[in-house]
């Protein structure tokens, strides 16, 4: 691979071999100087010559950019000559938040990663959350119930943060860019353009004197700018996810980085150029046992989450959980999508009104990964992929079927 090279050419950026989160910073000082040294109002993102881009600083330029294009800054991209490339920027989000006028938002619906997302109100932020627990719970196999509250907990404060605490103009971007299945690791990274961390903290902090030290204080327990709009926990229960699963950690906000990686830990330093706005990026290992149990604790009790499949599926008696199977996917009704439910072998009768299927609540308390796991085969079967209701989750899971 070519050695990474980001430079600034008149009010050209250039993106040369790899863009990762370390050659973060050089972007954003390229932007600076054209904007507001040089005066320009009109910036091209050249990554024709770009070999390997990735999600984290990605998506911080995407938010970056969508400040700028606020205030009167107009882009436009060059994609990347790598076909491969190409198709990753348009299947991400990236190209259409990057240049709205000149691509369109992204399509694609795959198991191993979600477009970025932008949000801007309390609803966008509800559907995008959504979006990313539903896609999580259909493509890891095993995942424990509570480990899966943990994840969809850390999801929705740090991008509540946004709405809550970052005053940004333009709302948050949300990405998750990897389902590792065999290590069982999801990765997601929510970037804003806001006053970020520091300035917000100073609110209620006024002797906070450095960004660093606005972002130590970020992860500690309850430490809010404000308790009447928050607990101050999104921050530390996230970190505290991260580094007992031994994943991946880092905040950027203002002229502050932190990051906790194994085998070094927990590192805080300065930057040279600030980052505007704050970026998170996350890597949960699920392999590890017990991690709701061990991480989230706050005020010394464990907290347990109210979570998707609590809020989706269970019937407010808390006695059964119901999958309806006409809301799960629009390809329910195509002709190959629905195989699976029109053989005999796998249900006596399908219609055209809505089903709810009733599973047995005994079974998933004798192993709690068994009621996601059941979500995750009715999910596959209903979007025509690989697995049908024929087996054991027929045999033990389902006790009956309710028309509506």
């Amino acid at each position: 691979m070519t050695e990474s090279r980001i430079f600034r050419e008149s009010n050209r950026l250039v993106f040369q071999g790899s863009f990762g989160l370390q050659q973060l910073h050089r972007p954003l000082a390229g932007l600076h100087q054209a904007i507001q040294e040089a005066a320009y109002v009109d910036v091209i993102l050249d990554f024709s010559d770009c070999e390997a881009a990735y999600p984290a600083p990605m998506l911080a330029l995407c938010a970056q950019v969508a400040k700028l294009h606020y205030e009167g800054v107009d882009f436009s991209l060059v994609l990347p000559r790598n076909d491969r490339l190409q198709r990753l920027f348009r299947n991400t989000n990236w190209a259409y938040f990057l240049d709205p006028r000149q691509y369109d938002p992204s399509t694609f619906r795959g198991y191993t990663q979600l477009p970025a997302t932008l949000y801007s109100s309390a609803e966008d932020q509800y559907k995008a959350v959504n979006r990313i627990v539903n896609a999580i719970l259909g493509a890891i196999p095993d995942i424990a119930r509570k480990d899966f509250a943990a994840l969809e907990w850390s999801i929705n404060e740090l991008t509540d943060n946004v709405l809550v605490h970052s005053q940004s103009p333009v709302g948050g971007f949300v990405q998750v860019s990897t389902f590792q299945r065999n290590k069982k690791r999801v990765s997601f990274i929510v970037a804003d353009s806001g006053i970020g961390i520091p300035n917000s903290l100073r609110q209620g902090h006024p002797e906070l004197t450095s960004d660093v030290d606005a972002l130590d204080k970020a992860i500690r327990e309850g430490v809010t700018r404000d308790k009447s709009v928050g607990q101050g926990n999104g921050l530390f229960g996230t970190y505290q996810i991260c580094s007992h699963s031994k994943g991946f950690f880092q905040v950027e906000s203002g002229y502050g980085k932190l990051s906790f990686y194994e085998p070094v830990g927990l590192k805080i330093g300065t930057e040279g150029v600030p980052y505007e706005g704050t970026l998170v990026v996350a890597e949960i290992d699920f392999s590890v046992p017990d991690l709701l149990q061990e991480a989230l604790k706050f005020n010394g009790r464990v907290h347990e989450p109210f979570d998707y499949v609590e809020s989706h599926y269970e019937d407010a008696d808390a006695h059964r959980i119901i999958f309806k199977v006409a809301d799960e996917a629009n390809s329910f009704g195509s002709r190959i999508a629905g195989r699976p439910l029109r053989n005999p072998r796998n249900i006596t009768e399908i219609g055209k009104r809505s089903v709810e299927i009733v599973i047995n609540r005994l079974i998933c308390k004798k192993a709690q990964t068994e009621s996601v796991c059941a979500f995750r085969q009715l999910r596959e079967c209903n979007s025509g992929h690989r697995r049908s209701f024929s087996g054991r989750l027929t045999r033990d899971l389902v006790d009956g079927f309710h028309y509506c």
